[in-house]
């Protein structure tokens, strides 16, 4: 005999992936621990990346040149998606409150700001949508949803980091 288990189907095409024969000492826990191991490593290795905001040493999605570029295109304008989060809070705090007349205007000003959001959101998808396609016309990229959720946040929040200020535009 062989003197161990045959292989799982995804063990053995992980190893032809890797050019290699499967380690003789895997056992099902020093498996998974190694697994463990490395997707934490990898999870340091990408969250360092996404600080510094080094595209080189991005995730393979977000080293994209249409995300980057809808990245740059986001952080440099003025978003209304930082204020609404403000106008969330100041709904909530609006609510506990037992006055009717500030739960109206809370609610109006959700309301207000949920519209804002919405129009910003679309205007802001158009914009990125038709600077990628003009700069990179054979793109299948998809950047809309992307830049909408990242304008959503406030800019120290984002990951990756702004690589440009709203000030100039450039980085």
């Amino acid at each position: 005999g062989k003197g161990r288990p045959t292989p799982k189907r995804s063990q053995a095409r992980a190893a032809r992936a890797r050019g290699g024969a499967l380690p003789a000492t895997a056992s099902r826990k020093e498996a998974r621990t190694r697994g463990r191991e490395e997707r934490r490593r990898s999870t340091r290795e990408y969250r360092a990346a996404m600080l510094s905001g080094d595209v080189s040493r991005l995730p393979p999605r977000e080293r994209a040149p249409e995300r980057v570029l809808a990245r740059d295109l986001v952080d440099a304008r003025r978003n209304i998606g930082p204020f609404f989060l403000a106008a969330a809070l100041v709904y909530f705090l609006g609510g506990i409150v037992p006055n009717a007349y500030v739960r109206l205007v809370t609610t109006s000003l959700m309301l207000l700001g949920v519209l804002a959001v919405a129009v910003d959101s679309v205007v802001l998808a158009r914009q990125v949508s038709g600077q990628v396609a003009r700069k990179y016309p054979d793109s299948r990229v998809r950047v809309r949803a992307y830049a909408v959720q990242r304008a959503l946040l406030p800019p120290r929040w984002r990951m990756p980091r702004p690589r440009v200020s709203r000030r100039d535009g450039q980085r």
